[in-house]
């Protein structure tokens, strides 16, 4: 991965490991959702993070977290034991043969039956008796307590609060100064400032109670999904600490960049990536022989249930993958193809976190003729098999349609980035417009295209990730 403008920026101000309130390195915290922020900003984009930081600073966003807050007062989670491997799962979870899976980790998980899986949130959310997990426990009472935790701090220590948002606002003051003057991003200080602090006291929170509840489990190894959200950050420093082994899994497009010779404590010691492609392409905070392909379970157990060998895709078809950033622009992009080839069955793919009032904010969607994918049930895979294009900006659900030797056009667009490359090594068309689009399929209709599978998808996933769970273990 080719070092950006902001990277350069980091290093300059040395954000790294340098900035820190009691303890809390809290650039280290805030970094990965400030670059996105960055890249969406640069793309004209208004920055999800930015809405985000602003809500969580509203009275109304205080009321929210206290209300989901009296989720302590429901029965207690499941047992806590001592476990040599514990899975950190993503807090999403779809529906698969009638169960909730976690697809990340819940099927390795099944080979180790003494492990225990923790999950950030969901209690109350799911009926117990369809989560497919064994050995379950929800963080959702500890996640409710930090946040009292910290609204109290807030209202009744105000000196403190205020001490602790001045020291990162003052920190923070001439970064941010050069970032808008010679870098043309413009994040709110304020807004930054208070987050920080809002994560300072959640941190304080929970690298105790989460120390407590490690010291309890007592594990050798973590495998985690989403190494740098925040309550995997504060695990894996924890890790660091303790000398406790953390893997991550890939679980999407990545693009992790960091300097030359750095040790990170909240980044994990291994990574294992879906392939080689992805192995070669990013620079985490890690010697080389920690970065190792191994594949994706979920990936080759939906291969085997639909081989691709054995699928008729249907010339006329084509899936539009959609996303919580662009799915209004893509809803109106798909209908406007549909007008221009109704003879083509055009499939629009809703993500999980799209689907809710999806028609009320995509207009375009309604008596467009489009095939309309909002529900959770409907196995991506299945529509992969039905189609012989896909069109996509961001989505980690390409490279899965690719398994499948779809031809793939990615729209051109300045967020599209981490996507050009497939254009650039010929996987993939960009286009512009959906006039462009539809010559494009016009001249490749008949065209087939195969792709090297095995270089996205390490084949001999699971066996893989086995055996280098088990070595670490080992180690």
């Amino acid at each position: 991965m080719k070092k950006k403008p902001h990277h350069e920026w980091e290093i300059k101000h040395k954000l790294l490991n340098n900035k820190s309130v009691d303890g809390f390195q809290y650039w280290n915290y805030m970094r990965r959702d400030m670059f996105m922020s960055f890249g969406d900003e640069a793309a004209g984009i208004d920055p999800p993070f930015y809405r985000e930081m602003k809500e969580h600073n509203k009275t109304k966003g205080a009321l929210d977290k206290i209300r989901k807050a009296l989720i302590i007062l429901s029965p207690g989670n499941g047992k806590i034991k001592k476990s040599d491997i514990l899975f950190l799962c993503h807090g999403r979870r779809q529906e698969i043969d009638g169960k909730m899976v976690s697809i990340y980790t819940d099927y390795i998980a099944d080979h180790f039956p003494d492990s225990l899986t923790l999950q950030r949130s969901g209690k109350g959310k799911y009926d117990n008796s369809l989560i497919y997990t064994k050995n379950l426990f929800f963080l959702d009472n500890n996640t409710a307590k930090a946040h009292i935790y910290r609204y109290l701090v807030k209202y009744f220590n105000p000196k403190k609060y205020k001490q602790v948002r001045n020291h990162i606002f003052n920190e923070m003051k001439e970064p941010f100064r050069d970032l808008s003057e010679n870098y043309n991003l413009h994040p709110d200080l304020n807004d930054f400032a208070e987050r920080a602090t809002i994560l300072f006291f959640l941190y304080k929170y929970n690298h105790k109670s989460l120390s407590r509840l490690l010291k309890r489990i007592s594990p050798k190894v973590i495998v985690e999904i989403v190494g740098a959200s925040f309550y995997s950050l504060i695990i894996n420093e924890i890790a660091y600490e303790t000398g406790i082994k953390v893997i991550e899994l890939q679980h999407g497009t990545i693009s992790p960049w960091y300097p030359d010779n750095i040790t990170i404590r909240q980044y994990p010691q291994w990574f294992f990536t879906f392939g080689d492609f992805w192995t070669s392409s990013i620079k985490p905070p890690l010697p080389k022989n920690r970065i190792m392909s191994m594949g994706f379970p979920y990936h080759d157990i939906m291969m085997e249930e639909y081989p691709r060998e054995k699928q008729k895709h249907d010339k006329n078809t084509i899936i539009f993958l959609s996303s919580n950033k662009y799915g209004k622009e893509l809803s109106f992009l798909a209908a406007e193809l549909k007008k221009l080839r109704p003879e083509t069955e055009v499939i629009f793919k809703l993500h999980p976190k799209e689907i809710q009032g999806a028609r009320k904010r995509y207009p375009a969607l309604n008596g467009s003729g489009l095939r309309v994918i909002e529900d959770t049930k409907t196995p991506l895979y299945q529509l992969f098999s039905e189609s012989s294009m896909q069109v996509g900006v961001e989505s980690t659900s390409i490279y899965e349609g690719m398994s499948f030797g779809l031809k793939t056009y990615i729209w051109d667009i300045p967020n599209a980035a981490p996507l050009r490359q497939l254009s650039e090594k010929g996987y993939a068309a960009l286009f512009q417009n959906a006039q462009e689009l539809s010559s494009m399929i016009d001249k490749d209709i008949n065209h087939n295209i195969s792709y090297d599978a095995e270089a996205f998808w390490k084949s001999n996933s699971m066996e893989n990730i086995l055996n280098g769970i088990k070595e670490i273990l080992a180690l």
